[in-house]
């Protein structure tokens, strides 16, 4: 592959996207916050519950992953309840396809000689 083509291919600004969401997520507990709030809304109460973290340290992971746009919240009189943003987890879900997807694999895959000679993919 050339410097250019590599250079298109590292310079997409899908790509740093994708990189400060990963960060994001990255975290072990706002991973598991995200797969508890698959299963629907939840409260602070619920999540510190079911993953044994304290409440504050549950606001915070979600008031993190509200600020990128992953969570919402919904206030219901003095309760607050926070749900996936399901547009936000789809792009998340299509820049990672897009930027890491198997599709982008040569096939058969390339030994480094045979670099040089062929087309990238895009």
């Amino acid at each position: 592959m050339s410097a250019k083509k590599l250079a298109e291919c590292v310079s997409k600004s899908e790509i740093n996207e994708l990189h400060d969401m990963l960060k994001i997520i990255s975290d072990v507990n706002r991973l598991k916050i995200m797969c508890l709030l698959f299963q629907g809304e939840k409260c602070v109460c619920d999540i510190e519950e079911q993953l044994g973290i304290s409440q504050p340290l549950a606001s915070h992971h979600l008031s993190v992953l509200r600020e990128v746009g992953l969570v919402r919240a919904r206030k219901s009189g003095t309760w607050c309840y926070h749900s996936l943003v399901p547009e936000a987890v789809e792009r998340l879900n299509r820049l990672f396809l897009e930027i890491l997807g198997t599709h982008k694999i040569d096939r058969p895959y390339p030994r480094r000689e045979e670099c040089e000679k062929r087309p990238a993919r895009t």
